[in-house]
């Protein structure tokens, strides 16, 4: 205990420092960087305003890493107040107003004095080019763009990017847009460089204010039904990504990838990807040929390939780059299905590198891997759309996660489907693997996994997780329901890719919270309610409390009652999933005569527990689910302990295995 309290007091003076020394904080228009890192330097920030009062870039630092933290508007607010007092009057306090004010004429009055007084510091261009543009005042709107792309304010990939978002366009197109730093780009592309100035650019947050959006619309000979816009932002925003390619049909719209899936909701089957856009249309269209032609020649890429201005990895372009990775994959299956090798390699060189840039490489690895290791011809199979779809759950923007672990009946599906069509080597292949039991345990496991029919008093094991599968079977599984799925009249989704998911993924599945920042643990921010009494276990009027994930001890997906975080029984000492228990005896046993804590000698049959969060099941214990990296399956089994059974439990494996099964994760490729 000494040592460690010694250790912590070495450690004491350098944490003291790193806190004195908080980084400058860029706009998003030139480098982005994650929402718990703008946090913790909001609080470096509020810590250098408390002792320093009159520190002005401080206070700018301070707002803006706030702002970006996603803090609510009463804590903007305050901040502004602050300024104000701490510097009355000044630039600063001036421009963090214009900021905060959002699009008004009162942010002009605070914009414009900011400007005056400082009128080479490039701080307040890009709000004042939005200015003008909220105002239709397109002479002064120019300026202000060419004063932004004459500053270091934008980042010159995204320039690149947004030049490429431009080109992906039909001549007249009409473009949603949302955030300011995806919109200034296209601004200033058109004002000082004239690209694509035939298209009109709709920023989905100045489209709130009502003077704006009328003034704007109407400039465009737009049609809309104001009577039936809602007055809510987030509700305003699906209604108009909807309602105005309704009224007005003549026109051609189209949606850039950065915006939130929530904006499209209503209309996402008539969304085809182009590019760096999406073009609606109720009728089917080649968006492939499009997507060929932007690739090929209209688009800029060599800054992809070499970095010609030795830009951070979180500059703002490069972190926009993970775009390309949907429409680049779908050209790479046109390369491939028409014998266009040599393009296929080239193109996909450059998926790689994005991949590895945007930390998406085991995503992108295993989705060009499904098709050359799989080879699972495809003939038409009656997939149970209903079943396929409604056990999907959202996890976070394109990705879903089946609700269940794919269970026996599931993957006798999938084998009978083999045998039918008389692929008798991939069946051998893929088929249950039970060359590691003997004796009674075969005759077990044949039972257990063998394609059964139940009636009403004998259910057999068909809703029992699958195991025993080889890594290359699950795989399989995925490659065969993707095509089955994609082949389907009627379906929710134009294209999607079934597949095992990286770890990353398969632990934020397996947390359950839906507000997740970070697809690293470590990085999150959770909500939990806290007792209001340490006797207590679970309440559902205690406090909610804000908590890193690194320091809140969660091990398990019942975390949103604080005491059962790293709790595996409940106050019966009953378990809260299908672990192994060392103790012969608990009271939960002796009182409901069970043979163990949870129930169950080996597997549960899936479902048995209740769903974390998101609506996952089981997402701990009963069976380690596979990832796409080999030999690593999450969430621990029936044979594992509660301790190596939790949310970031990796277990290994070497061959098929009866406490290993998977769970399949479903990306939207195509909306």
């Amino acid at each position: 205990m000494k040592k460690i309290i010694f250790f912590l007091i070495l450690l004491l003076p350098v944490c003291l420092q790193a806190a004195d020394n908080p980084q400058t904080i860029y706009p998003k228009t030139r480098i982005i960087e994650s929402v718990d890192w703008y946090y913790s330097q909001s609080l470096q920030w509020h810590d250098r305003v408390s002792r320093h009062r009159t520190d002005a870039e401080a206070w700018v630092n301070y707002y803006l890493s706030s702002r970006y933290a996603q803090a609510s508007k009463q804590e903007l607010d305050k901040i502004v107040r602050d300024i104000q007092d701490a510097l009355p009057d000044s630039y600063e306090s001036n421009l963090v107003q214009g900021w905060n004010a959002g699009f008004s004429v009162n942010a002009g009055d605070y914009l414009n004095k900011a400007f005056s007084k400082r009128p080479d510091h490039p701080a307040s261009y890009a709000a004042l080019l939005l200015f003008h543009e909220y105002m239709l005042q397109d002479a002064t709107r120019k300026e202000f763009s060419q004063r932004l792309f004459q500053s270091d304010e934008l980042s010159q990939s995204l320039l690149n990017y947004s030049y490429n978002v431009l080109m992906s366009l039909a001549d007249g197109a009409i473009l949603f847009t949302e955030g300011d730093n995806t919109t200034l780009p296209l601004f200033v592309l058109q004002d000082v460089m004239n690209v694509r100035r035939d298209v009109q650019v709709l920023n989905l947050d100045m489209l709130h204010d009502i003077t704006y959006r009328d003034a704007k619309l109407r400039s465009l000979h737009l049609k809309i039904s104001s009577d039936v816009l809602p007055d809510d932002v987030l509700q305003l925003k699906k209604t108009l990504c909807a309602l105005l390619p309704e009224q007005n049909p003549e026109k051609k719209f189209y949606y850039a990838l950065t915006l939130s899936q929530d904006n499209i909701t209503s209309i996402k089957n008539q969304l085809y990807v182009v590019g760096l856009a999406s073009m609606l249309s109720k009728n089917r269209i080649d968006n492939i040929s499009t997507i060929k032609e932007n690739f090929e020649n209209q688009f800029l890429l060599d800054y992809l390939t070499v970095d010609f201005n030795g830009e951070s990895k979180t500059a703002a372009g490069k972190v926009l780059n993970a775009n390309y990775l949907v429409p680049m994959l779908m050209l790479d299956q046109h390369y491939l299905k028409n014998g266009e090798i040599e393009k296929a390699k080239d193109l996909e060189n450059i998926v790689m590198k994005l991949a590895n840039e945007t930390n998406k490489t085991d995503i992108v690895q295993s989705f060009l891997n499904r098709e050359r290791v799989m080879n699972v011809p495809y003939f038409k199979y009656a997939l149970n759309l209903k079943e396929t779809e409604g056990t999907q759950m959202l996890i976070k923007g394109n990705i879903y996660a089946q609700k269940f672990e794919i269970t026996n009946k599931q993957y006798n599906e999938f084998l009978n489907y083999l045998k039918q069509n008389n692929l008798m080597q991939q069946y051998d292949k893929f088929k249950f693997d039970l060359s590691s039991f003997e004796e009674p345990a075969l005759s077990f496991m044949k039972g257990y996994s063998a394609p059964r029919v139940p009636y009403k008093k004998q259910k057999f094991f068909i809703n029992y997780p699958a195991v025993s599968i080889p890594y290359e079977g699950a795989q399989a599984y995925c490659s065969w329901i993707t095509d089955q799925y994609n082949a389907q009249d009627g379906r929710k989704f134009k294209k999607v890719v079934f597949r095992l998911p990286s770890v990353q993924e398969w632990q934020m599945a397996a947390l359950g919270y839906k507000e997740f920042q970070s697809w690293t643990l470590d990085d999150n921010i959770i909500k939990m309610t806290l007792p209001k009494d340490t006797l207590s276990e679970i309440t559902k009027d205690g406090d909610v409390k804000m908590m890193r994930f690194s320091d809140s001890h969660i091990l398990y997906p019942w975390f949103h009652f604080y005491n059962y975080r790293n709790k595996y029984l409940n106050k019966f000492d009953c378990a809260l999933g299908n672990f192994k228990f060392d103790d012969k005896v608990t009271s939960c046993m002796t009182r409901n005569h069970m043979p163990t804590a949870d129930g169950f000698t080996m597997m549960a049959p899936v479902g048995a527990y209740f769903p974390n969060g998101m609506g996952l099941y089981d997402v701990v214990g009963n069976v380690a689910e596979m990832t796409n990296e080999k030999g690593k399956a999450c969430g621990g089994s029936w044979n594992h302990k509660p301790e190596e059974s939790t949310i970031e439990s990796i277990n290994t494996y070497d061959r098929a295995d009866i406490t290993v099964g998977f769970r399949v994760f479903m990306e939207v490729i195509e909306q």
